[in-house]
C-alpha cells in the first residue's frame, strides 16, 4: 500500500468539512479519500495554528513577558541575595558593612 499525494486544495476541502461542516473524521475520510490519521493531523494542526493566532500578547503583557524571562529572575534574586550577604562576608567580597 502507498502514499497519495494529496494537494492543498484536498486537504483545505478535508479540513473544511471536519471543523465547519461538522462532519466525523471516518465520514469526511469517505468523502474525501484520506486516511483517518493524516486527517486528524491535518485537522490538530489546523486548530493549533489557530490557536497560536488568537495567542497574540498584547502591549500591557509584553513588560510582564520580558520581566518573567529566566536571565531576568535569575539577576532579580541574585540582586537580592547580594543585598543580604552577613557582615562578616561583606569583607570578604570589598563591601563595607
Amino acid at each position: 500500500m502507498g502514499f497519495r499525494v494529496v494537494s492543498a486544495e484536498e486537504k483545505a476541502e478535508a479540513i473544511r468539512l471536519v471543523v465547519e461542516m461538522k462532519y466525523s473524521i471516518p465520514k469526511a475520510c469517505e468523502q474525501t479519500g484520506v486516511g483517518p490519521t493524516a486527517l486528524r493531523r491535518w485537522v490538530w494542526r489546523w486548530r493549533k495554528e489557530q490557536i497560536g493566532a488568537a495567542q497574540t500578547a498584547r502591549p500591557q503583557d509584553q513588560d510582564l513577558i520580558v520581566r518573567c524571562r529566566p536571565d531576568a529572575l535569575l539577576e532579580a534574586e541574585n540582586d537580592v541575595l547580594k543585598k543580604q550577604l552577613p557582615s562578616h562576608l561583606k569583607v570578604l567580597f570589598g563591601r563595607r558593612p
